[in-house]
């Protein structure tokens, strides 16, 4: 396993997580930071998906975004943003917030429903940030995806940030441990996809070796 930490100094890292838990896209908080913004970018814009499925809606910030950039790149894509708790004030007819509990996905979310959903799939994990809850999202979605998709670790970025704020030691490192185990239960089925997470600098993205490319 390659190193899980982000080479981002710690004093840029501190600015631009204070800026980053205040940044608002469209007057809705969105909470990415530059790094993101633009890899996301990238991502959406090269693998063209007709489905995202994100985890942890927060405000529905990153899910308004997305939208916008699906439409931007005239792609024929769709959102299903979940979290257990309900998203109000933002809509746009290529969202659906959907409530439900990220240990339980299964109780909302059918086989039916997933199996039709169109590919190419992209599913975000950026939930609750620990480890039950991450691995829990990961293995749910895994049997969907087909070579090619791609399963988006948020913010083991988390494991860095505990010399700035001790308050992220609560997360006990959960988003990169939950890569490592998952990694290790799928065998060679998906890989870390380096051109992202090193794009700009070893982990210089919140998601830290969390771009995972579906490849078998």
């Amino acid at each position: 396993m390659r190193d899980i930490t982000s080479a981002l100094p710690l004093a840029v890292l501190e600015s631009m997580q204070r800026a980053t838990l205040r940044y608002t896209y469209r007057g809705i908080l969105c909470l990415k930071n530059p790094f993101d913004f633009a890899l996301y970018t990238k991502l959406i814009h090269e693998l063209a998906p007709r489905t995202i499925i994100e985890i942890g809606s927060h405000s529905g910030g990153s899910a308004l975004w997305m939208a916008d950039m699906l439409r931007a790149f005239g792609i024929d894509g769709h959102i299903y943003s979940i979290d257990i708790r309900p998203v109000s004030g933002v809509t746009d007819e290529r969202i659906d917030f959907v409530t439900a509990d990220v240990r339980k996905l299964g109780e909302t979310l059918s086989p039916e429903f997933l199996h039709s959903l169109p590919g190419p799939i992209l599913v975000i994990e950026d939930g609750a940030h620990f480890y039950d809850t991450t691995i829990a999202a990961m293995r749910f979605f895994a049997p969907i995806l087909r070579p090619g998709d791609y399963l988006l670790v948020e913010d083991g970025i988390v494991n860095d940030l505990v010399p700035l704020d001790k308050v992220y030691a609560k997360y006990d490192n959960g988003p990169n441990r939950a890569i490592f185990d998952f990694l290790a239960e799928t065998g060679d089925r998906f890989e870390i996809d380096t051109d992202y997470c090193d794009f700009f600098g070893h982990n210089y993205t919140y998601n830290t070796n969390g771009y995972l490319k579906c490849v078998r």
